[in-house]
C-alpha cells in the first residue's frame, strides 16, 4: 500500500503534525426516519449470516490482531440530548460533535466540542434552528479553522414535504459562529434529497455525497463538488446505484489502498432483498466511480440493517457501524434496533472480507457515526437516549 496511506488518514485525524445568515425556517414536522421503503419478501437465494458473537471479535483468517470494543461510553454534549451525532476531527486535535435536538417546536443543529481526544464533550455553538425538517448534519474541516456543515433543509406543508434542500453553511473560527454559504442541492416535491457525507478530494475540493429519490423503491447516491471551500457546486451527478433498481442511502466514504493503489471504500444500505442491509463498493479514482459492490452484512429473513458509516486505520482496515433489529422479535424499522460493527482488513484485488457483527450498544439506539481517533482507536457514536459514543480499540497479535 501507498507509504502515505498511514499519514493521510492521521492528517484527517488532525494528528498528522505534532471555518450568520440562517437557512430559510420551514413549518415544522415530527421528526421522522428516512425509511420510507415499505419492506417485501427477500430474496428467494438469501442467505442470512448466523447469530452474532460477543464483544471482543473472534479471530478470522483475514483479520489479523484483536479488536475490542470497550465499555466507556461517554455523553457527546454537556445537556444529553439529541439525535444523529457525528463527529469531525480539526487540525488543532479538538473533536466537534454534531447532531440534532429538540427545543419546543424548533428543531437545533448543535454543535459540541472536546479537546480530550474524544474523552469528554461540552456544548460548544449551534448551526442554526428550524421548524421545518431540518436535520442530518455531517461537518467537515476544509482548512485550519474552516469548516462546512451540510445538513437536510425542507420545506414542509399540511401535505407534506414541499422543497427538498441539502444546504451549506460555514465557519471560520474554528466552529463558534455560522453563516449560510449555498445550497448544495436541491428540488421540488415529491421524491427527496437526505443524509449528505463530505470528504476532501486529493487536489483539496470538497465532494459531497447523498441520498436522491428517483422512485419510492429507486434512491441513488449523488456527489457535487466546490472547489471555493462550499460556495459554490457543480452539477448532481450519479456516482453509484443507477444500475438498480434499490433504495441506497446513507453513504459514508473511508480511505484505503489495494495493493499499492489509493483507494475508498463506500458503504450504503440498499434494498436487495426487500428489507434493508450493508453493502460497500470500491473505488481508484477518488470518488468518481465505484466497483466491486458486495454485501458487507445481510440481516437474518424479514430483519433491517442500515444507517453505516465507515472509518479506517492508518494502516488501511477498516470498520462499518451500522444499525439492526435483527436480534428483536418485533420488526417496526427503525425501531428496536441496536448498533453493531463489522471489520476488514484493507481490500486485496477488489475484495473486501468482512467479519460477522458485533455489539457496540445492545439497547435500543439508532443512527450511527464513526471516527478514527488514532493509529489503534476509532471512537462510535449513536443515539442510545440521546448522543453517546464508545471505542474501539485495535492491537496487533
Amino acid at each position: 500500500m501507498p507509504g502515505n496511506l498511514g499519514q493521510k488518514v492521521l492528517n484527517h485525524m488532525g494528528l498528522g503534525g505534532q471555518h450568520p445568515q440562517q437557512p430559510q425556517q420551514q413549518p415544522h414536522q415530527p421528526h421522522q426516519p428516512q425509511h420510507p421503503h415499505q419492506p417485501g419478501q427477500p430474496h428467494p437465494n438469501h442467505h442470512p449470516h448466523q447469530p452474532n458473537q460477543p464483544h471482543n471479535q473472534p479471530n478470522h483468517p483475514h483479520q489479523p490482531g484483536k479488536r475490542t470494543v470497550n465499555e466507556d461510553e461517554r455523553v457527546l454534549c454537556t445537556h444529553g440530548k439529541g439525535t444523529y451525532p457525528r463527529l469531525a476531527r480539526l487540525s488543532d486535535g479538538s473533536i466537534l460533535s454534531s447532531f440534532t435536538r429538540r427545543e419546543g417546536n424548533e428543531r437545533v443543529l448543535q454543535v459540541s466540542k472536546s479537546t480530550d481526544n474524544g474523552r469528554s464533550f461540552h456544548d460548544f455553538a449551534e448551526v442554526t434552528r428550524g421548524v421545518g425538517d431540518v436535520d442530518n448534519m455531517f461537518l467537515l474541516e476544509v482548512a485550519p479553522s474552516v469548516i462546512l456543515a451540510a445538513f437536510r433543509n425542507h420545506d414542509v406543508g399540511p401535505g407534506g414535504p414541499r422543497h427538498f434542500r441539502i444546504t451549506v453553511c460555514g465557519s471560520s473560527d474554528g466552529g463558534r459562529t455560522w453563516r449560510f454559504l449555498s445550497q448544495a442541492a436541491e428540488k421540488g416535491a415529491p421524491l427527496g434529497l437526505w443524509e449528505p457525507f463530505m470528504r476532501l478530494g486529493r487536489r483539496g475540493e470538497v465532494q459531497l455525497t447523498y441520498s436522491q429519490e428517483f422512485a419510492h423503491d429507486n434512491q441513488n447516491t449523488m456527489r457535487v463538488i466546490s472547489h471555493d471551500q462550499g460556495k459554490t457546486w457543480s452539477k448532481p451527478e450519479i456516482i453509484d446505484g443507477a444500475k438498480e433498481r434499490l433504495r441506497d442511502g446513507m453513504n459514508g466514504i473511508a480511505e484505503t489502498a489495494d495493493n499499492g493503489r489509493d483507494a475508498l471504500v463506500m458503504v450504503v444500505e440498499t434494498t436487495r432483498y426487500g428489507t434493508f442491509n450493508i453493502e460497500a463498493a470500491i473505488s481508484y479514482d477518488d470518488g468518481a466511480t465505484w466497483q466491486h459492490r458486495h454485501e458487507v452484512f445481510v440481516p437474518p429473513r424479514g430483519h433491517n440493517a442500515g444507517s453505516p458509516q465507515i472509518a479506517s486505520w492508518p494502516d488501511g482496515s477498516m470498520a462499518v457501524i451500522f444499525m439492526t433489529d435483527e436480534d428483536s422479535p418485533k420488526v417496526e424499522w427503525t425501531k428496536h434496533a441496536s448498533i453493531k460493527v463489522c471489520f476488514s482488513e484493507r481490500p486485496q484485488n477488489g475484495k473486501l472480507h468482512w467479519s460477522r457483527p458485533t455489539v457496540i450498544c445492545p439497547m435500543a439506539s439508532c443512527w450511527p457515526g464513526i471516527l478514527a481517533l488514532d493509529h489503534h482507536t476509532l471512537l462510535t457514536t449513536y443515539d442510545c437516549g440521546g448522543p453517546k459514543g464508545k471505542s474501539i480499540t485495535w492491537r496487533p497479535h
